[in-house]
Protein backbone atom coordinates (compact mmCIF):
# COMPACT_ATOMS: atom_id res chain seq x y z
CA UNK A 1 0.00 0.00 0.00
CA UNK A 2 1.31 3.43 -0.87
CA UNK A 3 0.75 6.59 1.09
CA UNK A 4 -0.89 9.20 -1.11
CA UNK A 5 0.23 12.74 -1.56
CA UNK A 6 -3.00 14.16 -2.95
CA UNK A 7 -4.93 15.33 0.07
CA UNK A 8 -7.98 17.37 -0.99
CA UNK A 9 -8.27 18.95 2.46
CA UNK A 10 -6.72 22.41 3.06
CA UNK A 11 -4.60 21.00 5.90
CA UNK A 12 -3.42 17.47 6.68
CA UNK A 13 -5.81 15.43 8.79
CA UNK A 14 -3.27 12.68 9.43
CA UNK A 15 0.42 12.69 10.23
CA UNK A 16 2.84 10.63 8.17
CA UNK A 17 3.03 8.13 11.03
CA UNK A 18 -0.77 7.79 11.11
CA UNK A 19 -0.83 7.27 7.34
CA UNK A 20 1.84 4.60 7.65
CA UNK A 21 -0.11 2.80 10.38
CA UNK A 22 -3.27 2.79 8.26
CA UNK A 23 -1.30 1.60 5.22
CA UNK A 24 0.14 -1.30 7.22
CA UNK A 25 -3.34 -2.27 8.43
CA UNK A 26 -4.57 -2.10 4.82
CA UNK A 27 -1.77 -4.49 3.84
CA UNK A 28 -2.93 -6.96 6.50
CA UNK A 29 -0.27 -6.44 9.16
CA UNK A 30 -1.13 -7.10 12.80
CA UNK A 31 -0.60 -4.42 15.48
CA UNK A 32 2.49 -6.30 16.72
CA UNK A 33 3.97 -6.41 13.21
CA UNK A 34 3.23 -2.71 12.71
CA UNK A 35 4.92 -1.95 16.03
CA UNK A 36 8.05 -3.81 14.89
CA UNK A 37 8.11 -1.95 11.57
CA UNK A 38 7.53 1.52 13.04
CA UNK A 39 9.54 1.24 16.25
CA UNK A 40 6.45 1.81 18.39
CA UNK A 41 4.99 -0.45 21.04
CA UNK A 42 1.96 -2.57 20.21
CA UNK A 43 0.00 -0.54 22.73
CA UNK A 44 0.98 2.70 20.98
CA UNK A 45 -0.17 1.34 17.63
CA UNK A 46 -3.51 0.31 19.11
CA UNK A 47 -3.88 3.65 20.90
CA UNK A 48 -3.13 5.54 17.68
CA UNK A 49 -5.70 3.41 15.85
CA UNK A 50 -8.29 4.16 18.52
CA UNK A 51 -7.61 7.90 18.36
CA UNK A 52 -7.82 7.99 14.56
CA UNK A 53 -11.13 6.11 14.58
CA UNK A 54 -12.55 8.41 17.26
CA UNK A 55 -11.48 11.56 15.41
CA UNK A 56 -13.32 10.45 12.29
CA UNK A 57 -16.33 8.94 14.07
CA UNK A 58 -15.55 5.41 12.89
CA UNK A 59 -15.82 2.09 14.71
CA UNK A 60 -13.75 -0.39 12.70
CA UNK A 61 -10.30 -0.40 11.15
CA UNK A 62 -11.74 -1.28 7.73
CA UNK A 63 -13.87 1.88 7.89
CA UNK A 64 -10.73 3.89 8.63
CA UNK A 65 -8.94 2.29 5.67
CA UNK A 66 -11.87 3.12 3.36
CA UNK A 67 -11.98 6.68 4.70
CA UNK A 68 -8.23 7.08 4.06
CA UNK A 69 -8.65 5.89 0.46
CA UNK A 70 -11.54 8.26 -0.16
CA UNK A 71 -9.62 11.22 1.27
CA UNK A 72 -6.54 10.43 -0.80
CA UNK A 73 -4.23 9.40 2.04
CA UNK A 74 -3.74 5.94 0.51
CA UNK A 75 -3.34 5.13 -3.16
Amino acid sequence: MKIGTTNPEPFPLLSSRECAIIAYFADGYTPAQIADKTGLTTRSVLQQLYIMKQQQGLRHVYELISWAYLKGFLI
